[in-house]
């Protein structure tokens, strides 16, 4: 705790000519801020289910609630409407909320039967929820804002280093992606970007071609095969 307080208390930043001390939260980028912040959210919602738990009124409120996920300071919230009416502490049906709305005022980003959560793109269908990868930089209040996605061809580090972005981004969008056709939008979309970057396009299938192989019968059927398909359409 000694340690905190002092972290705490000598949060000191440098904005132009300027020495800030900040006094409320911490900066992003300190080493623990990312477990202070997860703990500090967690004791109000620990608290709240105490609560509900000792109303014993409220089992309909509980199981909503299971499937409530949170990412640091980011809420998912699937199939509870009624959740911002337990939101803060001074408000909700049982005469407390979750959070102080003081320093813990959340905002409302998308609602309905789709939603972008960070990286992702939720539908929500009669089979279940689907998951995609969505890239924020490729709405339109990002397109006057200048970007350097991944390294050119010609930059100064190693071809391996460059080329294993392909395996890298490859495992991300498949543990993200719910389905075949998903994963192999992304890795086209992937190929066709570096592609423009100045890479060889025999190098980066060949690498490509090597993951599908490797990962041949993805979601219970042959994803190799669709991607030979798609991929002569898109070039």
């Amino acid at each position: 705790m000694s340690w905190l307080d002092f972290l705490l208390d000598n949060l000191f930043l440098c904005l132009g000519h300027g020495v800030y001390r900040q006094c409320i939260g911490t900066p992003m980028g300190t080493n623990c801020a990312v477990y202070l912040a997860n703990v500090y959210l967690f004791t109000y919602e620990f608290d709240f289910i105490k609560c509900l738990l000792k109303s014993n009124t409220c089992p309909v409120v509980l199981h909503r609630l299971s499937i409530l996920l949170r990412f640091v300071d980011d809420p998912f919230v699937p199939d509870f409407p009624d959740v911002e009416n337990f939101m803060y502490l001074d408000q909700g049906t049982f005469g407390s909320g979750i959070y102080p709305k003081t320093s813990c005022e959340l905002n409302c980003m998308s609602k309905g039967f789709s939603c972008n959560f960070l990286d992702l793109a939720v539908r929500q269908s009669p089979q279940g929820l689907s998951c995609d990868i969505f890239d924020k930089h490729s709405q339109p209040e990002y397109a006057g804002i200048e970007m350097i996605r991944m390294s050119h061809v010609h930059s100064n580090i190693s071809m391996t280093a460059k080329l294993g972005v392909i395996n890298s981004q490859f495992y991300r969008f498949l543990r993200l992606c719910s389905c075949k056709k998903f994963l192999v939008f992304q890795m086209v979309s992937l190929i066709v970007f570096l592609k423009e970057k100045g890479y060889n396009l025999k190098i980066l299938l060949k690498r490509t071609r090597g993951l599908f192989i490797k990962e041949k019968f993805l979601f219970g059927i042959s994803t190799f095969g669709t991607f030979k398909m798609i991929l002569p359409r898109v070039l």
